[in-house]
């Protein structure tokens, strides 16, 4: 006899598989009993059948069992196999076609060759459908209780660790420093993979895997744990325990993430100029980034179909900064950094998006709408949310910058040179000629308009 045994165990915490060899062990045991000799083990560990995630090993069973591979399939228990009816009714068919016994170690055999047999197993298979449903209902009512108590449900972030009461993580007072210190260089606008790469090189390492990745970092900065904050129906609300971090110092260096393109915050830019990107064409829109022509650097829109407008670096930099600083002189100079989003406007289109995405996604789980075909839009969603959220948490600024900004401009990093720029001028433009076809230096080529519409 070809006995095949399945072994399955939806959540393994500890990564060890000792629930799914517990239930290899029994079905052995049951092997033994009868005289059979299992050929074939299929393990999926870690894995729901109530989810709907696909599992491998219990695929490559099906697929042994439509080429006659098997004689008998052996589970631990019913649920063990199926949680779904409608994957169970597939089952039924293959092993009714193939002739396939299937035995279990707690319900016995499976006699699908009667009605009754088949009556049987689907009303196991209902009842652990109905298990898995009352227990998701359990687990969700649990996690909407604790955020209503400003618990913390989930994985505890590095920089954090479990206390003595569950739900109330506390500092962990080794790892926190390094967690302020992450904070504080995404706010000097440091590349992430940058930060990274400084803290495999040092020794340091996170909670979970070998080596700290721009992704690593970016899910760490995402996380409200570390600044007291926890998600709530209506967004995030505050913790009834401490973070690393204050509420105001999480959100700052989250919306400054944000707002940098995506490129710029992952990966270092050495090379990254003060304007590359920011500047454009004003006859053809056409973005401008560093470049270098036989005489001096310049900034030059050069990619393939695009005008090839281009003006010398120093030029436009020199241009850009004088205006910036004679700016930040001016008595009402901190007034540019407040955001300038219409709050109730944009707390009504964030409602908006949400309940879209709602939609979308009871659309899918209706069957109406494919996954693929959700993703676009859901994707566009989630980018306008984002810009949304970063548009009205305005950027952190040092307040020495009102006093002396020739000195802070100067310390500043490119990174938090661009960002100003970003949220203080509406568009930076350069013209093909100036006002009597003058040199590529020409300064008057450079249009600015600030944000609000001023020029």
């Amino acid at each position: 006899m070809i006995v095949a045994i399945y072994t399955r165990i939806s959540r393994d915490e500890v990564g060890q598989g000792l629930g799914v060899e517990r239930q290899e062990q029994d079905c052995e045991a049951l092997c033994r009993r009868r005289g059979w000799a299992p050929t074939r083990c299929y393990v999926d560990n870690d894995i729901s059948a109530f989810s709907g995630r696909v599992r491998p090993a219990y695929q490559r069973l099906l697929r042994d069992v439509a080429a006659r591979h098997v004689e008998i399939v052996l589970a631990w228990a019913p649920e063990r196999l199926h949680r779904s009816p409608r994957e169970l009714e597939d089952f039924l068919e293959l092993i009714e076609r193939t002739g396939t016994a299937v035995e279990t170690v707690k319900a016995g055999a499976w006699d699908v060759s009667t009605s009754h047999g088949r009556l049987v197993a689907r009303m196991l298979g209902a009842v652990s459908r109905a298990e898995s449903e009352r227990t998701g209902e359990r687990v969700s009512r649990a996690h909407q209780q604790a955020k209503e108590r400003g618990l913390w449900r989930g994985p505890i972030p590095y920089g954090m660790r479990a206390s003595a009461t569950p739900g109330l993580p506390e500092s962990d007072e080794t790892q926190a420093p390094v967690v302020e210190e992450i904070f504080r260089r995404v706010l000097r606008g440091e590349a992430l993979t940058a930060i990274a790469l400084d803290l495999n090189r040092r020794g340091l390492r996170p909670r979970r895997g070998q080596a700290w990745t721009h992704t690593g970092i970016q899910r760490l900065i995402a996380s409200p744990a570390l600044g007291g904050l926890i998600h709530s129906d209506d967004g995030l609300r505050p913790a009834a325990f401490d973070g690393v971090l204050s509420p105001e110092d999480w959100r700052a260096a989250g919306a400054a993430l944000r707002r940098r393109p995506r490129g710029e915050a992952r990966r270092p830019r050495e090379g990254l100029t003060l304007l590359g990107g920011l500047l454009t064409c004003k006859a053809h829109g056409h973005k401008c980034v560093g470049s270098s022509a036989a005489h001096a650097a310049t900034y030059t829109a050069g990619m393939p179909g695009q005008c090839h407008v281009s003006i010398k670096r120093s030029t436009a930099d020199n241009v850009v900064t004088t205006l910036v600083l004679g700016r930040l002189r001016m008595t009402d100079a901190a007034d540019l950094f407040q955001p300038r989003l219409d709050r109730s406007a944009a707390e009504t289109e964030v409602a908006s998006l949400r309940h879209r995405r709602d939609e979308l996604a009871d659309l899918v789980a209706e069957g109406l709408l494919t996954a693929g075909g959700a993703r676009p839009r859901l994707i566009a969603i989630a980018e306008r949310l984002t810009l949304l959220e970063a548009e009205q948490e305005p950027p952190r600024i040092d307040p020495r910058l009102f006093v002396d900004p020739e000195d802070v401009w100067l310390e500043w990093t490119m990174p938090q040179r661009r960002e100003a720029l970003r949220v203080i001028f509406e568009a930076v433009t350069v013209k093909h000629v100036g006002p009597a076809g003058g040199p590529r230096a020409d300064p008057t080529r450079i249009d600015i308009t600030w944000a609000g519409g001023a020029d």
